[in-house]
């Protein structure tokens, strides 16, 4: 079987790791296509197939593909020609999530329901968006634990560094998904810094192998400590052996726990309101640090291992042709099941965000002190 990766932008790398490991380790062909390689300017990722340079291969590509593979919610035809459904459209076609959906609907009403219904059959990664796409297949984000960039190495020489790789800024309390804390997060880590504890080391827009090869040498990883998910960054840091900080609500932690069969998670589970007693006593303890990353690398081999993650995509894929009822049933048994996954971990957060926003004055003088 021929398998085509489609994408408006390199979707963090995740696309692409998905496509080497069908190729090393399954018997299905993969190739990866994508629109626009530079969306994140500097912050680059290896890409396949770049449609702005290579549209006459991309086309052959898709062309000969038994699947087309869509990541994230675009028009085939807006993007990749008008005439892209008539010249493609007897191929099965499968969509995969990796964000919330108001990333797009943006508030319309309509668009997050025709977005959420769709009639493709639809995939989404076992992490926070997971529960506003009701008939989406759960599937893991895919992690080469194997390749050298990933694989764990001796802390840098002097103070311990604190590695965070966010990808964007956005204040933790002014959306509710597309943010790990950014502003927040910095005010504590600096402070940190500034009593001598560790150095900070923040990495943004740079090129992904960088980032990899970077992090390895840091004694501790941010995941994001804010929204209740976690992120393709932090299972990096997992797999490299990091001590890794980062809360995952219980929702995200039931589809985690279903997914890989493990009972215990290897993050340090804090909210960021809980994050500086944990971080000081790791900064204080290499041979914590050492234990604790250890047991962080020991979880991936065991329950993350590259060869059965991607196993749920070729599952996918030949439910496709032989079974494709098992699609579009919705995993929510009623009302209740919503209100558990979506609604109550809302109001969680909004407890949080009118908290922060009475201390916020408090907060800043503490900071400064």
């Amino acid at each position: 079987m021929k398998v085509v990766h489609l994408s408006n932008t390199p979707v963090a790398g995740s696309p692409g790791n998905i496509v080497s490991a069908l190729n090393r380790l399954t018997d299905i062909r993969a190739r990866h296509v994508v629109f626009n390689a530079a969306a994140y300017r500097t912050r680059t990722f290896a890409i396949d197939i770049d449609w702005r340079t290579q549209q006459q291969q991309a086309l052959d590509t898709i062309a000969e593909a038994d699947v087309i593979h869509i990541h994230q919610y675009f028009s085939l035809n807006e993007t990749f020609g008008t005439d892209f459904q008539k010249r493609f459209g007897d191929k099965r076609l499968i969509r995969q999530y990796h964000s919330a959906p108001d990333l797009w609907a943006n508030g319309d009403a309509s668009l997050l329901v025709r977005i959420v219904n769709e009639g493709v059959p639809q995939l989404v990664i076992a992490q926070g968006p997971e529960r506003f796409y009701p008939y989406a297949r759960v599937v893991p984000n895919v992690v080469p634990i194997d390749d050298p960039r990933y694989v764990p190495h001796a802390e840098a020489d002097g103070l311990p560094i604190i590695t965070f790789s966010p990808s964007g800024r956005a204040s933790a309390w002014k959306t509710r998904w597309e943010t790990k804390g950014v502003p927040q997060t910095l005010a504590l880590l600096r402070k940190l810094e500034r009593e001598g504890l560790c150095r900070l080391q923040l990495i943004v827009d740079t090129p992904h192998d960088e980032c990899l090869r970077l992090k390895q040498g840091a004694a501790i990883a941010i995941d994001e400590c804010v929204t209740g998910n976690y992120h393709l960054s932090g299972l990096e840091a997992l797999a490299q052996g990091k001590p890794t900080l980062g809360y995952l609500d219980p929702r995200v932690q039931s589809q985690l726990r279903k997914l890989t069969g493990a009972t215990d998670l290897p993050w340090i589970d804090v909210r960021l309101e809980e994050a500086q007693a944990p971080l000081r006593a790791l900064l204080a303890d290499r041979s914590l640090r050492a234990e604790i990353g250890a047991a962080s690398r020991r979880w991936m081999e065991t329950h993350y291992a590259e060869h059965a993650m991607i196993e749920h995509y070729r599952r996918a894929y030949l439910d496709l042709f032989e079974a494709p009822q098992r699609f579009g049933v919705s995993r929510f048994s009623g009302e209740a099941d919503v209100w558990r996954a979506r609604v109550c971990p809302d109001y969680n957060w909004a407890a949080r965000r009118r908290l922060h926003a009475g201390w916020r004055d408090k907060l800043r003088a503490w900071i400064k002190r």
